[in-house]
């Protein structure tokens, strides 16, 4: 953020904690659009941008309420923090479709280097610097951070690839072809392809977990690989 925004802020939030009023919050507001939609893009995906500004007015409301300036920490640090839970609380509320543990995993390392990044620096950051951190080429950041959002079919996910490939990993184009193939499978099959190769469990904790022999794990995964082959080949 610019100095000279923050600084505005700053000044508005000042006001308003020696003559609160209504009209004096509206500017705080006003003077915050800007950082609101910024995170509301990011961690929203796109989706639902209106709801998503409104959740991050709600944050800098509650900030309000509790920010001391006798601490020493500027207005638009604490009330970033505030606006980032309002709209990560409202986007994990708002997850209802099915997405794969990895794409969990690039949201979680986006969002700790969005807020890590706005703690040291207070500097908003771009789609490309965020993509860069995670491997991601620049297009995939509004795909990956849809997930859960949008049905993985409604993602154009041919936008999500790997920067640069790494040694022992699955690129996660390739990732995501193999969940698309696990859309075809029965739920059981679809449980044990992900326990054994993205949880990397052995096929006795499968058993276990799912309450099988171990050799209806072994069948029930061969059987889902031939199934998988069958589908590429078609």
């Amino acid at each position: 953020m610019e100095f000279k925004q923050s600084d505005i802020m700053q000044e508005k939030v000042e006001t308003f904690l020696k003559n609160p009023s209504d009209e004096a919050l509206k500017e705080i507001l006003l003077a915050s659009e800007g950082l609101i939609y910024h995170f509301a893009r990011l961690y929203g995906g796109g989706f639902c941008i209106d709801d998503l500004f409104q959740a991050g007015c709600e944050g800098i409301i509650k900030a309000l309420k509790s920010y001391d300036q006798s601490r020493g920490i500027r207005f638009v640090t604490y009330a970033s923090h505030g606006i980032m839970g309002e709209i990560r609380h409202y986007v994990r509320k708002e997850r209802r479709y099915y997405y794969p543990a990895y794409l969990d995993n690039y949201l979680e390392k986006a969002y700790d280097y969005i807020e890590d990044e706005f703690n040291q620096n207070e500097e908003m950051l771009s789609d490309e610097q965020i993509a860069e951190k995670l491997n991601l080429s620049a297009n995939s950041l509004l795909p990956v951070m849809s997930a859960g959002l949008v049905h993985l079919n409604h993602l154009d996910l041919s936008q999500i690839k790997a920067k640069s490939y790494e040694h022992f990993s699955l690129p996660i184009e390739d990732k995501l072809f193999i969940t698309q193939l696990l859309y075809k499978l029965t739920k059981i099959q679809k449980d044990v392809i992900e326990m054994v190769f993205y949880k990397d469990m052995t096929q006795e904790e499968v058993a276990k977990e799912l309450g099988i022999t171990q050799k209806q794990v072994s069948r029930i995964k061969e059987k889902s690989l031939l199934k998988m082959r069958e589908i590429i080949n078609k």
